[in-house]
């Protein structure tokens, strides 16, 4: 039995950021399919007072096999897995080939928080079905991964996890803080970072998030990093960039000066 995170990195996401996960089963199944083989079953119940199930997965090629990964310890990681392959599951239009069952209440009132694939009752669930079924936004969501898996070199692993945490051009906050403390950098590092994305010559902007959830700070604060070198590093790659674009545009402006010369030349 396979370890959970050769399936997925559950700490690149939350049940409670919808667009993301459901981006993350579209990449997830979009990558098999570019191996020829297709999800044709899902299986996973975590439910109060019981030992959570190991996952089933099972995909079609050329063969049939069936893959087994161990289930993750909290709950917050269990929710989320379920979420992930209930999207899957919507996403590949599996229908009653995925048995998904995850909930913490013993009640059969409305449950909150709980992923069913028998007996819909929760609030989080009617919110992946509202998405999962928006088929211009699944559409949108698929050209965010096509475009994801072709990163451009130049962009240096911070950027790169910037582009891969975000969800309709948004870098939440709670993944802000998970990228800070992977890469060990402080907000205004993460800031250059993810500034320095547009200075990339020929970027398809599209990819570049276009809301990052840092913290708020105070007007002072603000103040201290205008006058401390955080911004400086940034702000002299945007004049050497701007340099280089005049110095470009004068290039040109001479060629064009030089043949319209020629030319009068030979009208004559």
């Amino acid at each position: 039995m396979a370890a959970i995170e050769n399936l997925l990195d559950l700490r690149m996401m939350s049940w409670r950021n919808a667009p993301l996960v459901i981006k993350k089963a579209i990449e997830w199944v979009e990558r098999n399919r570019a191996l020829e083989m297709e999800p044709m079953g899902l299986k996973f119940e975590s439910i109060p007072d019981h030992r959570p199930s190991i996952i089933q997965i099972t995909l079609k090629g050329k063969e049939r096999f069936q893959m087994e990964y161990t289930p993750p310890k909290s709950w917050d990681a269990r929710l989320t897995l379920a979420c992930w392959l209930y999207s899957v599951r919507g996403y590949s239009s599996l229908d009653n080939r995925a048995n998904i069952l995850c909930t913490n209440s013993r009640s059969r009132g409305d449950l909150q928080n709980s992923i069913s694939t028998k007996h819909p009752k929760s609030k989080l669930q009617g919110e992946y079905d509202a998405i999962l079924s928006n088929q211009d936004l699944i559409e949108e969501y698929k050209r965010e991964v096509i475009s994801e898996s072709r990163l451009p070199e130049e962009f240096t692993p911070v950027q790169k996890e910037l582009v891969k945490r975000s969800a309709e051009g948004m870098v939440s906050k709670r993944n802000v803080e998970a990228i800070k403390k992977s890469q060990d950098l402080d907000d205004i590092e993460l800031y250059n970072e993810w500034r320095a994305m547009e200075l990339i010559s020929g970027i398809d902007s599209s990819i570049i998030p276009t809301e990052v959830g840092f913290k708020r700070f105070s007007i002072h604060q603000v103040i201290e990093l205008l006058e401390s070198e955080g911004v400086a590093p940034l702000l002299k790659e945007e004049i050497k960039v701007l340099e280089e674009e005049k110095s470009h545009l004068r290039k040109e402006i001479r060629q064009m000066r030089n043949r319209s010369l020629w030319e009068r030349i030979f009208n004559r």
